[in-house]
């Protein structure tokens, strides 16, 4: 069985959808990092945790652009029309995958907040389990069909 640690600061729905998603996994949640060379991976649940080691992580930005503790804010205040989450490795840094997501001219603060936070509450944990099998993915696949993931293992998706 697939051991994963989940480092988290305060409380964020994505531990609830690593922890759904990855059921036949054990995943312990923990605010301090103990002996974390008994996990197979280590997830940070918030873009702004600092962590020595090496972890997968889901930037609220298409990195490298706006690299800040508060992305969103930035994105949006500048005026850009594209943003999205960046799902990459810490120490050292190594993108995984990206996600754009398209800001509106009518879009509010909020609303751009609640798509990202969607994208990577069904993204992050998928892209966790294909990390842990060894798996190729391919995102666009992934959200383009509307199962999210949770389908149990159809053919369109590749779960």
């Amino acid at each position: 069985m697939k051991k994963i640690a989940i480092l988290y600061s305060k409380y964020s729905s994505i531990i609830d959808a690593i922890k759904y998603q990855l059921s036949e996994c054990e995943v312990d949640c923990l605010t301090n990092p103990i002996d974390m060379n008994k996990y197979d991976l280590v997830v940070l649940s918030d873009y702004e945790q600092k962590y020595e080691g090496k972890a997968v992580i889901c930037h609220h930005s298409l990195l490298p652009a706006f690299d800040t503790q508060t992305p969103v804010k930035d994105a949006f205040l500048s005026g850009v029309k594209v943003t999205g989450i960046t799902i990459c490795y810490t120490n050292p840094r190594k993108i995984i995958t990206q996600y754009p997501i398209f800001i509106n001219n009518d879009m509010h603060y909020d609303e751009l907040v609640r798509q990202l936070s969607y994208i990577e509450q069904m993204l992050l944990p998928i892209i966790v389990k294909k990390i842990l099998a060894d798996e190729p993915f391919d995102v666009q696949k992934i959200i383009n069909n509307g199962c999210g993931g949770n389908c149990g293992g159809c053919s369109s998706c590749n779960h």
